[in-house]
This record gives C-alpha cells, structure tokens and sequence, in this order.
C-alpha cells in the first residue's frame, strides 16, 4: 500500500530487459570479478577491508536514488514534445493520455468523451491529485517543469519543497473527519467487518500490525503529519536496512556481522542477486563500477 503514483518501484527488485541479459551474460568471469570487487571498494567507505550493515545501507540508498533519478531523466525527454527543455501540462497529458484532457472538479465539460473521462471517478480523481501536484511542483510559475522540477512531480519524496504537500494530499485523502489526523478506521479505509464473521480476515490484522507497530509511533491510535509521512512515502532506509542484515546474515561467515571481500566473493551468487547491486545491474553501469564514482 504505497501512496501516490510515485512510488511505485523504488526500493523494489527490477526485471532486466533483455539486452541487459545479454550482456550480464558476456561479461566473462575475470570481468565479472573486476567489476565487483570495484563495487566492493566503493562501498567499503573507511576502507577497512570490511562492509558494515550501515555502508551497505547506505550503498543501497544512494543506488536506489540513482535510478529514481535516472529515470525521471529519461521520462523527461519523452514528455518533453517539442524539446524546449521543460515539460507542459499539455506534454503531460499528451504522454499520459494521447490527447489534452484539462478539468477542474466541478465544471462539466462540452466534449462526451472528455465529460464521460471526468465522470469516471478514480481515473478523474488521479488526474486532478497529478495536476495539483504538478503546480505545486512548478516552482517559477513558468509554462511548464524544468528537469528539477520534473523530479519532484516524479519523486516528491526526495525533494524537501514537496513534503507538506504530500501530507496535505494525503490528509485529503484519508482525514475524513477533518481533525488533521488519520485514525485507525480512517487508516482502514471502507473495511466494515463482514456481521457473520467470528474475526477481521488477514490482510486486515496485518493492517492494523503495520498501524499500530510501524506508524503510530507515539501509540495514541491516530496518525500525526510526520507518521502519516512514513506511511505514504516509500521507506527506502528501512528497505535497505533490511536488505543489508539480510545480506551480513546470510554471508558473514565468522559472525564478525560484516563482510569480508573474501565472504562475498564465496557467496557471489547471493550479492549479485540483491539489492545491493541491483539485481547484477550495476555491473553495467560505468557510474558504480568505474574507478571514480
């Protein structure tokens, strides 16, 4: 349960295409090892010889902000028509739904199949959170999103300008009583239990887990802004924490709880088919592997 259209894939495992197969298959194994133990190093960031759970942790992070970014930058051009160097809402919408659809929530509209769009709620809906937040992400007020811009319509949460939006859109969302928090019930959403039913079923009491033990973190059955926050937004350091204790407590071969060169290089296999290199990923991109990052 992520929130809002941008979070989406950080943070989770990616499904090479099939050039990048390939060419993970031509690497030879002497390359292969080059190119990891070049990673080994960079991570090692007291150059110790060792890769504690937070060098691992943040390696991840920064890997996942890297292609989070990367990627903003490749949809930037697609968006961007007529090349001018920034995106309008109209590019935007040319991209996202072959044609201009512009609206506000209460004005009906002249054209059937735009009408018919507007009355569709969840598709209207959608449309309405991506134009507040493309305004708000339009910090000049010009015709349209320069790069930086355009990466904070995409990744709100990296950018420190968009926080309160994020909460406020999410209040919108889920405060229905208006209080300025979100309560358990409102948390659940439309869940009613079912009258016959002797209990919740699953989903619903790992729900209420999740709000209990991982948001509310004061306990006073209600989500303030800042938890509300570590709810909507991808919680990438805690991603990458787990994977790093994963990765030190699969590998750590004499329970020094880190790793060695040596003890990855044993277990190669497990590093390159984690988090930590994205899935064999970063042996491909010169900007991890290379001498100088």
């Amino acid at each position: 349960r992520r929130w809002g259209p941008w979070r989406a894939s950080v943070g989770h495992p990616k499904t090479l295409d099939r050039r990048e197969v390939d060419e993970y298959v031509k690497l030879t194994p002497e390359e292969q090892h080059k190119r990891l133990k070049s990673i080994i190093k960079k991570i090692d960031l007291d150059s110790d010889g060792f890769l504690t759970e937070s060098e691992l942790s943040s390696w991840i992070q920064m890997s996942f902000k890297h292609y989070a970014m990367q990627e903003a930058k490749q949809q930037f051009v697609e968006y961007d028509k007529n090349g001018d160097g920034s995106v309008s809402w109209d590019e935007y919408n040319i991209q996202m739904y072959d044609r201009v659809i512009d609206f506000d929530e209460n004005t009906a509209l002249d054209d059937a199949e735009e009408e018919s769009f507007r009355q569709v709620s969840m598709r209207a809906w959608l449309h309405l959170k991506d134009k507040k937040r493309f305004e708000k992400a339009n910090q000049d007020s010009g015709p349209g999103l320069n790069l930086e811009e355009f990466i904070a319509f995409e990744h709100p949460e990296e950018v420190d300008y968009m926080t309160e939006f994020v909460i406020q859109e999410a209040l919108e969302e889920h405060d229905k009583n208006g209080d300025g928090f979100v309560s358990l019930e409102e948390f659940l959403g439309d869940y009613r239990r079912d009258p016959t039913a002797n209990e919740d079923p699953e989903w619903i009491l790992v729900e209420k887990d999740r709000f209990l033990n991982d948001y509310d973190k004061d306990t006073d059955g209600r989500l303030d802004p800042q938890e509300l926050l570590s709810w909507v937004v991808p919680n990438n350091q805690g991603i990458a924490q787990e994977e790093a204790l994963h990765l030190i407590d699969e590998m750590d071969l004499n329970s020094d709880r880190k790793l060695s060169e040596a003890e990855i290089l044993e277990n190669q296999d497990l590093f390159l088919t984690s988090e930590a290199t994205d899935y064999g990923r970063q042996l491909h991109d010169e900007y991890f592997y290379h001498d100088e990052l």
